[in-house]
């Protein structure tokens, strides 16, 4: 796919905080829509059971119709039973690792199956992209951007899969034509032609926040997924950020050593854990992150109070802000390297859901986003534990 063809253009934008994936709809939204998309195909069923009726009489197309329209309605009823679990924070997500450009491919495979018509005249490619999260959640993410996508494109869906260099994260992009190529001069000319015009314009675009889009924000936000989207008056971009992408190797994890907590994972209880960190805030954030778990945590401040405190004792984690990234930091760390084999070194960002981890050297770094680190960094320091004491 050539990357001009994203090209930005003006558009009415919608878009939902970074922070923890997209805004959940409110419920006056949800239950709007609901009532929308169900009325439409039920009255045309009701019309046509009423023909029937009168008639005594249905011909094969008729009842192909009849069905399809029964059919929508009990779709638009499953989609409303997901959104509402999704409302009921039933769903507790589980972090693990995921190949992002398998799952993509195997959600529009199966589209194509049920859809062969939604997989013509679309474009497909894919960088390889590793990311953490809830592997059925980020495969129902994609599957309803999938969905919603292809019930509005009037020619295939253009998919991108990329990495975006800082911060390091996978990012997703669909595009697609909403308004069939030989009518987008006359939609645009009937759109600025007068306000019923406009309106006309305003309506169409309205049609996009469609429920298939509800469930998708919904999907997104339990996912953990960023969504943006933006709509011109003959095309819609969607793109999906994942914030907790896996951007170095992991020599010997697999997805149970990121996410479980069973007796069969190496333990870190009883390790010696040092924080450095200026922020109240930030240690509170890791003191919440390493509630539960079997340390002996200290917290200190500066440099220098961690150089003391390693000069009595020195740990076997160094946590620490990335604020202090400078030459009385790498002082600290040739000192403890001396002191102590195989220090344990993670490095906590200000924000975000970045997870890239240190390539298993001696004096290698681990770096994770501060947003993350209740989901995260007690995998990540069992993994780097282990990866230490088998070196």
């Amino acid at each position: 796919m050539n990357l001009a063809d994203f090209k930005p253009m003006p558009s009415v934008i919608r878009s939902m905080p970074a922070a923890g994936g997209s805004s959940n709809p409110t419920l006056e939204e949800v239950v709007a829509r609901i009532a929308a998309e169900v009325a439409g195909p039920l009255t045309a069923a009701l019309a046509r059971v009423m023909a029937l009726s009168d008639s005594g009489r249905i011909d094969k197309p008729g009842l192909l119709a009849l069905r399809q329209e029964i059919d929508s309605a009990r779709r638009v009823g499953l989609q409303g039973q997901q959104i509402a679990r999704f409302a009921s924070g039933e769903v507790h997500p589980q972090s693990e690792r995921i190949d992002l450009a398998a799952v993509l491919r195997e959600v529009l495979q199966d589209q194509a199956c049920r859809s062969p018509a939604s997989a013509l005249g679309g474009r497909l490619k894919m960088a390889p992209a590793e990311v953490m999260g809830d592997a059925s959640l980020v495969h129902a993410t994609l599957r309803a951007a999938a969905e919603w996508s292809a019930a509005h494109a009037r020619a295939g869906v253009d998919w991108l899969l990329e990495m975006r260099p800082w911060p390091v994260h996978a990012r997703l992009t669909c595009r697609f034509a909403h308004v069939a190529a030989d009518r987008v001069d006359e939609e645009a000319s009937i759109a600025g032609a007068d306000k019923a015009g406009a309106a006309a314009a305003s309506q169409r675009l309205g049609a996009l926040d469609s429920l298939d889009w509800l469930l998708l924000r919904y999907t997104a936000h339990i996912a953990g997924i960023s969504l943006h989207r933006s709509d011109t008056a003959s095309h819609s971009s969607l793109v999906l950020a994942f914030q907790r992408t896996i951007n170095a190797t992991l020599e010997g994890a697999s997805a149970v050593d990121l996410s479980s907590t069973g007796g069969t994972e190496p333990s870190i209880a009883g390790s010696q854990v040092l924080v450095l960190a200026a922020r109240r805030e930030v240690r509170s954030q890791l003191r919440e992150a390493l509630q539960g778990q079997d340390l002996l945590v200290d917290y200190v401040s500066t440099t220098s109070a961690a150089a003391q405190y390693c000069e009595d004792g020195a740990p076997q984690m160094l946590l620490y802000e990335a604020s202090f990234e400078g030459d009385a930091l790498c002082a600290l760390r040739r000192r403890l390297a001396k002191l102590v084999t195989g220090v344990v070194l993670i490095e906590i960002l200000p924000s975000g859901l970045l997870c890239e981890m240190g390539d298993g050297a001696a004096d290698s770094v681990t770096r994770l986003g501060a947003d993350g680190l209740r989901q995260t960094l007690g995998s990540v320091m069992t993994l780097e534990m282990a990866r230490r004491r088998s070196n």
